[in-house]
C-alpha cells in the first residue's frame, strides 16, 4: 500500500507539470502574406487536487506547487506558434524528469525505503482560424480578434519505483506507463489592452471519451511587449482532466484540477 500510494502520488506530480495552453497576442488576422512565427519557452507552475487510481487503488492527492518544485530534476517547455493570414498552427511539446525518495517505518517490517523516478512528454498539437478583428480607440493602432482553434494533446506517462526493506531483505521493482490523446476545441480572444500591454483570455473542451472522459481548460494571460520581437507573459491557468482505463486490478484513473501561474519570454520574428 505505501509503494502504490508513493507511486500515485508522483504520477499527479508528472502530468500536473504537463501542458501548455499559450498565447499568441499579435495581430495575426492583418492579412499579410508572409509567415510570422511565434517562440514562447515558459514555465506553469500548477498546484493538484483530485483523485487517482493506480492499478486499482485509489487516492486523493493534493500538492502545493512548492511540492512540485521539490521533485522537478530537469524539464524543458515551448510553445510555437506560425501564422499566415487568418490561418494559423501550433505545436507544444513539454518533457520533464521527476524525482522523489523517502522512507516509513512500519510494525514487523521495519524501515521501507522507497525511490521514485519519472518522465513525461506532452505534446500539444493543432490549427487556429480567426474569425474577426475589431479596431481599438481613434487611433487604429490596437485591436480585439477572436480566434477559434482544434487539435489535440498526447500524453506520455512512464514511472519507475523501488523499494527496499532493509531489515528483511526484500526490494521491490516497478515500471509504469501510460498514454492517450484527448481532441480539443475551443476559443481565444486577444485584446491590445494599450500599445504595449495585450491580454489573452482561452477557453477549450475536450476528451469526449475519444481520449479523456472529459477535459476542460480556461486562462487569462497578459503580455507585455518590449519590441516587435520580444515580449514578456504572465498569468494564470486552470485545467481540469477525467481520464480513466481498465478494470480491477488493471484500472488507471486521473481525475484532477490542476492551477497555477504562467511566466514565460516570447520571440516573434
Amino acid at each position: 500500500m505505501i509503494i502504490r500510494k508513493t507511486l500515485i502520488i508522483s504520477l499527479c506530480v508528472l502530468m500536473s507539470l504537463f501542458t501548455s495552453q499559450w498565447v499568441y497576442a499579435q495581430n495575426a488576422s492583418s492579412g499579410d502574406s508572409k509567415w510570422e512565427f511565434q517562440v514562447i519557452p515558459y514555465f506553469w507552475l500548477a498546484s493538484l487536487d483530485g483523485d487517482v487510481t493506480v492499478k486499482g487503488i485509489e487516492s486523493s492527492v493534493s500538492l502545493s506547487s512548492s511540492d512540485v518544485l521539490d521533485m522537478l530534476d530537469y524539464g524543458g517547455e515551448v510553445h510555437v506558434e506560425a501564422w499566415k493570414g487568418r490561418w494559423g498552427i501550433f505545436l507544444d511539446p513539454t518533457f520533464l524528469k521527476l524525482s522523489a525518495d523517502g522512507h516509513t517505518n512500519r510494525p514487523l517490517v521495519g524501515r521501507i525505503d522507497v525511490d521514485v523516478d519519472l518522465k513525461e512528454w506532452l505534446v500539444e498539437f493543432g490549427g487556429l482560424y480567426t474569425l474577426g478583428s475589431w479596431p481599438l480607440g481613434a487611433d487604429g493602432g490596437r485591436a480585439l480578434s477572436l480566434d477559434v482553434l482544434g487539435g489535440g494533446r498526447y500524453w506520455y506517462l512512464k514511472s519507475k519505483l523501488n523499494a527496499d526493506v532493509p531489515l528483511l531483505g526484500l526490494s521491490r521493482r516497478v515500471e509504469e506507463s501510460e498514454d492517450w490523446i484527448d481532441p480539443i476545441v475551443g476559443a481565444r480572444l486577444r485584446a491590445d489592452l494599450t500599445k504595449k500591454l495585450s491580454l489573452t483570455v482561452r477557453g477549450d473542451i475536450g476528451g469526449f471519451r475519444v481520449g479523456s472522459d472529459f477535459t476542460w481548460n480556461a486562462s487569462a494571460i497578459f503580455g507585455y511587449h518590449f519590441s516587435r520581437t520580444i515580449s514578456l507573459w504572465l498569468g494564470y491557468r486552470v485545467l481540469g482532466v477525467d481520464y480513466d482505463s481498465g478494470s480491477g486490478s488493471s484500472k488507471f484513473k486521473y481525475d484532477v484540477t490542476m492551477s497555477g501561474p504562467i511566466v514565460g519570454l516570447g520571440f516573434h520574428f
